[in-house]
């Protein structure tokens, strides 16, 4: 197949990819993930302030600071629409694109079959459908990070990439683990330039300074780090919820006291510290369920929602198992052979085509085992640069034979 058909397809698979995202929502409607439905009530409040998030009047009120881009984002939906449904379908329509850039981006530090069998790959991937079904911070976060990378790799637009991922990072704050291994990538492809850098900075300043004027405190990205470690790795739940209920204190003074907390925790535990880590690694990677939820009959009705598709539920009840849950078997094996087969292409590692995507899935892991907790939703954003591995791997042993 010459390279400008094989162009011609992607384009195709791309766009019938993105119908199949509008078409999914149509059919199972929002999934209400507690996080997804705590940033709509969080857009509602700002509604009826006639603010934006966070608000100054609850600066004391809030427990902790939530991610600021998405429950910006819903207010604006909200204002305009009265509903969340026009935002699913913009997130329908990043979803898209997201497998568009990465595409593009894969063809660029690989191939043109290498992205071509990439593509593919993510477009059959079951978890990669019903993401846009919720407002979670994934999916929007995920497409400007790819964009970012993108902006920096196919159009050397080396400020505008990183202004990019400055605002992803408003969305979950780990935009810098894609900062420094975008910088990484470059250096080592011998294109040293610190503007990526720069355009990072100016938006965190901007947002910081804005909200400043509108707080009195230099609020960026999410904070929530501190209260997680404290909670997660120190079990002090009731100096925690301490920290929480105090209303003479501020987001910020909470996220200090937290910070204390944890540190004094760590001095006196810091071998129990460490024995948490590989428990952590195992909890973000042991699967990949979440989107799961999206199929889940009478959603909206259950209590818990994921105990459905949960890998202790599958277990339990094998083989008497609904649909919905061999649709998670399915996946799981799916998801597991990514794994493997990304794993096994570093057999064939070069600095070109492996680097960034391995830098970005070592560097965000290495966050969450020292500074976060085990959660599977965590590693949604890294499936990409797997399923990039993966395809290095499966183009290699097809080159082979």
């Amino acid at each position: 197949m010459q390279d400008s058909h094989r162009q011609i397809i992607a384009i195709s698979i791309v766009l019938f990819f993105t119908l199949l995202q509008i078409l999914v929502l149509a059919v199972f409607g929002y999934t209400p993930y507690p996080d997804s439905e705590g940033y709509i009530y969080l857009a509602k409040e700002c509604i009826n302030e006639h603010n934006f998030y966070p608000i100054a009047s609850k600066i004391n009120e809030y427990p902790f600071l939530w991610n600021i881009g998405p429950v910006n984002t819903v207010a604006v939906s909200l204002k305009l629409f009265n509903s969340v449904k026009p935002l699913l379908l913009l997130y329908c329509l990043m979803k898209g694109a997201t497998a568009w850039l990465f595409y593009d981006l894969t063809k660029s530090i690989t191939n043109e079959k290498t992205a071509f069998i990439a593509l593919l790959i993510y477009i059959i991937y079951p978890a990669n459908y019903g993401e846009a079904t919720s407002v979670l911070s994934e999916l929007p976060f995920t497409f400007f990070t790819m964009l970012g990378l993108w902006l920096c790799v196919n159009r050397n637009l080396f400020l505008a990439g990183g202004i990019i991922l400055a605002i992803a990072n408003w969305y979950r704050p780990m935009g810098i683990v894609f900062l420094i291994a975008i910088l990484l990538y470059l250096f080592i492809n011998k294109t040293k330039t610190v503007r990526p850098f720069i355009g990072y900075i100016i938006i965190i300043l901007l947002i910081g300074t804005i909200n400043y004027h509108r707080t009195g405190l230099f609020l960026y990205q999410a904070k929530t780090g501190w209260m997680a470690l404290a909670d997660y790795s120190t079990q002090k739940s009731p100096e925690s919820i301490q920290i929480r209920d105090n209303m003479e204190w501020n987001v910020s003074q909470k996220d200090s006291a937290w910070r204390s907390v944890f540190c004094n925790w760590l001095k006196e535990y810091p071998k129990e510290y460490f024995s948490q880590m590989p428990g952590k690694l195992v909890d973000t990677y042991v699967s990949d369920n979440v989107n799961m939820c999206t199929f889940i009959p009478e959603k909206t009705q259950k209590e818990y929602m994921y105990e459905e598709v949960s890998l202790s539920t599958i277990v339990h009840h094998f083989p008497n198992l609904t649909s919905v849950q061999w649709l998670t078997i399915w996946n799981l094996l799916f998801y597991y052979i990514l794994l493997f087969t990304a794993f096994l292409s570093l057999y064939y590692y070069h600095h070109k085509s492996t680097l960034l995507p391995l830098s970005i899935i070592i560097l965000q892991t290495l966050v969450l085992l020292i500074a976060g907790h085990g959660e599977a939703r965590f590693h949604i954003p890294l499936m990409p640069f797997i399923i990039m591995l993966s395809a290095q791997f499966v183009y290699s042993i097809k080159r082979k034979k």
